[in-house]
């Protein structure tokens, strides 16, 4: 009988010790504080056409008392590589019992915007382990285990975040040259003589959807009806098939499916954008565009190509 109570007692011990899907948020976000690390892939990342994955991630958790379940923390990424070798991040942390009985975990990396959860999770003292899911993506969940260590990183002399200075992900970069791109108006083609492109992100290091009202298109002309330019503002842009096939797609009169223009073969140097321009079927032109100093947007009327171009 005495070895049974003892046994139950044990029982319920573990039980108490190792939290889960099940638990309240609060206890959650205070068995998560802490640091954490993982060898497994949470996601590859870009630096000028290469992929870098990382060889080990450590997430610290930062919780201001007891009863928070939001916080901020950071996030850092170690690469075998010699040129990025690690990458800082802020992020943002929440554990949540909603109405609807779902539960979760999730971290958003503040300078890159991208969502890391999971929502069928186990938790106890020295591991956090489950299926996570990235950028909202359920379909293509991955199983992630971290495992928990008590040596908090080092970031006192970092001095900047997300990839550093080599690898500036959330700052705006400008490309301009010539772009073979032809505009009817009237029936009659217009063609620009110089374009410029500035994205809310530099494209060299990132692939997907950015956010809007920080990229732009401008196009140059001599002879227009229009005047001297085209102005517009992108909606959004994405980057994919092995990170050589661009598309913007402008924000003026966005349906989803009105993107403007269609690179092909992308290549990034350190002061360089290169590729093909689609034309129709099968027509491509190279183009090459520098990197300039980023404009003054405030500065330019955003036409709205559509107004024009018919």
């Amino acid at each position: 009988m005495y070895k049974t109570i003892i046994k139950s007692l044990i029982i319920g011990m573990a039980i108490m010790v190792s939290l889960s899907s099940c638990d309240e948020d609060e206890e959650v976000a205070q068995r998560l504080s802490g640091v954490w690390e993982t060898t497994d892939i949470i996601f590859p990342r870009t630096y000028k056409g290469q992929t870098l994955t990382p060889i080990k991630t450590v997430i610290q958790i930062d919780q201001e008392r007891s009863t928070s379940t939001v916080g901020y923390g950071v996030a850092i990424e170690y690469f075998d590589n010699q040129t990025i070798p690690v990458a800082y991040h802020h992020i943002r942390w929440e554990t949540w019992r909603r109405k609807d009985i779902s539960v979760g975990i999730e971290w958003d990396y503040q300078e890159t915007d991208d969502k890391f959860k999971s929502t069928d999770y186990k938790l106890n003292d020295k591991e956090l382990s489950g299926m996570w899911s990235l950028n909202n993506d359920d379909e293509n969940k991955k199983r992630v285990s971290f495992r928990r260590v008590s040596t908090a990183p080092d970031v006192s002399k970092v001095k900047y975040w997300g990839y550093s200075e080599l690898l500036p992900t959330w700052h705006q970069v400008t490309f301009e040259g010539n772009i073979f791109i032809q505009r009817e108006y009237q029936g009659k083609t217009y063609q620009p003589k110089n374009v410029v492109i500035t994205f809310d992100v530099d494209p060299a290091y990132n692939t997907g959807y950015m956010g809007k009202d920080k990229a732009y298109i401008k196009e140059e002309y001599d002879d227009a009806p229009w005047g001297t330019y085209l102005a517009d503002s992108i909606l959004f842009w994405e980057l994919w098939h092995n990170n050589s096939y661009l598309r913007l797609y402008r924000a003026e009169g966005y349906d989803g499916y009105n993107y403007d223009y269609e690179f092909h073969d992308i290549q990034f140097t350190d002061n360089e954008l290169k590729g093909r321009v689609f034309v129709r079927t099968n027509v491509f032109e190279d183009f090459t565009l520098k990197r300039v100093n980023n404009p003054d947007w405030s500065a330019i009327k955003e036409w709205g190509f559509s107004k024009w171009i018919k």
